[in-house]
């Protein structure tokens, strides 16, 4: 036991200002640190196990994680359950990442989780102190208990295997999509990080997976499901999306679960990838339901989608021009994006902010980038940020037309600029943009005497 009480949010914040803190940590994401469970498992015992108080939705995924995750919360809430949700990363303050019914925990509550993890940690050498994000998930798991949840959504941090997230016993998991990501820590293959993410895996909850019929990934989370005895329910096959109509504001989907179909179903969300991560969430979220004795309810379902705004998902902060952002880090993400924003709004040009972390696949995002108009790449200030010179070299290279303005302000004005009233500009690349990228395009905007429509959530 520590002798250290935190007492109030300035102590905390110190507290945490000296955790190590792997997401802000390249040495970690160059696959030069290692990491394992044994700490986790010592601290959830120690606390009484807090992570097994309620059913768990275990969500992971190259993209649509968060997505995912968030939806399945809405939708269980909105069914009338108490329900946990933990994500990461936040995109404007740190208690987004822990919520209850969706409303972000307080300060209180998260220093009276703090001392109780500090009662628990044997002594205050780092070897037995939680990182930062290890701290997080503890948080979450204390506060669910506290608060009674009567299920948790816990999205992986990175991987799924040896993520702090993985003490817990789940109902279900899902696993969105299995790309490239990561390669220092979480291997070089597309099998070898399929490897990692069913590592969350186990007896007793099914898999839920967008993983296309025929990937690289498909037969290695068949053969996790297969050795935990669970059912493997895939896209394509036992469940389906379909998007029926595309809007400036939203779409209508029609999600097919086994025999019956749910729908039409309109939502604000924007893209066939959320169609995607919809159809999963409903899946999932029947089997955490099924769990409770209780049943999905198409009605309660379409209810819950109207008017529900995914923040930093190709979240409309403006029109005239039209201005989105979203935290599309991957190449096929950004492609995503940058096809679901012209197909819904028609501009007469996009013009991409792009901003990444340096340990992703460079050359495969600037490719993708390169099919906007105009590129202006930035940077956001993060240690693992991208410089900015070396990735607009790459978009050039890839054949885009590019220009580099380290500012963010400068850079979402100068996007403003280029894309005159009829354009449209994305701000992506990573969802640690998306907060600050808010704040950079207030400024510019209301410089603007022709941007009239301003819509923020």
């Amino acid at each position: 036991m520590t002798e250290e009480r935190i007492v109030d949010l300035a102590g905390l914040r110190a507290l945490l200002g000296r955790l190590t803190n792997y997401e802000r940590m390249p040495d970690f994401h160059a696959g030069r640190v290692r990491v394992d469970l044994e700490r986790m498992r010592e601290l959830v015992r120690r606390l009484g196990h807090p992570e097994r108080a309620a059913p768990v939705l275990h969500v992971t995924g190259t993209k649509g994680k968060g997505s995912t995750a968030t939806l399945a919360a809405r939708l269980l809430t909105a069914h009338g359950l108490v329900t946990g949700l933990h994500t990461s990363p936040h995109l404007e303050r740190m208690e987004e990442r822990v919520r209850v019914d969706l409303e972000p925990i307080d300060g209180p509550a998260m220093i009276e989780a703090t001392n109780r993890i500090l009662d628990a940690v044997p002594s205050a050498t780092p070897a037995e102190f939680p990182t930062f994000f290890e701290w997080v998930t503890l948080v979450a798991f204390l506060h669910f208990r506290e608060r009674r949840v009567d299920v948790a959504v816990h999205e992986v941090g990175l991987g799924g295997r040896l993520d702090a997230t993985n003490v817990v016993l789940p109902t279900a998991t899902v696993v969105t999509q299995v790309d490239l990501e990561h390669t220092r820590v979480l291997g070089g293959t597309i099998e070898a990080i399929a490897a990692e993410k069913a590592g969350i895996v186990k007896p007793g909850a099914p898999l839920f997976t967008a993983v296309p019929i025929g990937h690289p990934a498909e037969p290695v989370l068949i053969h996790a499901a297969a050795e935990a005895g669970v059912e493997t329910i895939r896209l394509g096959r036992e469940l389906d999306a379909r998007v029926v109509e595309v809007t400036g504001d939203g779409m209508t989907v029609e999600v097919r679960l086994g025999e019956r179909s749910f729908g039409p179903l309109r939502t604000s969300l924007l893209g066939a990838h959320q169609a995607e991560n919809l159809a999963l969430a409903l899946a999932a979220s029947e089997t955490l339901l099924e769990k409770l004795g209780r049943a999905l309810d198409p009605d309660t379902v379409a209810r819950a989608l109207e008017g529900f705004v995914l923040p930093g998902r190709l979240e409309l902060l403006a029109r005239s021009p039209t201005v989105l952002v979203d935290g599309a880090h991957t190449a096929a993400s950004l492609r995503g994006a940058l096809e679901a924003a012209r197909s819904t709004h028609a501009p007469a040009r996009v013009v991409l902010v792009l901003a990444m972390a340096g340990d992703k696949d460079l050359d495969a995002a600037a490719e993708a980038a390169a099919a906007a108009d105009r590129v202006v790449v930035t940077r956001y200030d993060h240690p693992r940020a991208a410089p900015p010179d070396e990735l607009a070299a790459r978009v050039e290279a890839a054949g885009g037309t590019v220009e580099t303005v380290p500012d963010l302000q400068k850079a979402c004005s100068r996007a403003l600029d280029l894309a005159e009233r009829e354009g449209l500009v994305l701000v992506a690349g990573s969802l640690y943009l998306i907060g600050p990228a808010r704040r950079a395009i207030a400024g510019p905007l209301g410089d603007r005497p022709w941007s009239t429509s301003r819509t923020s959530s």
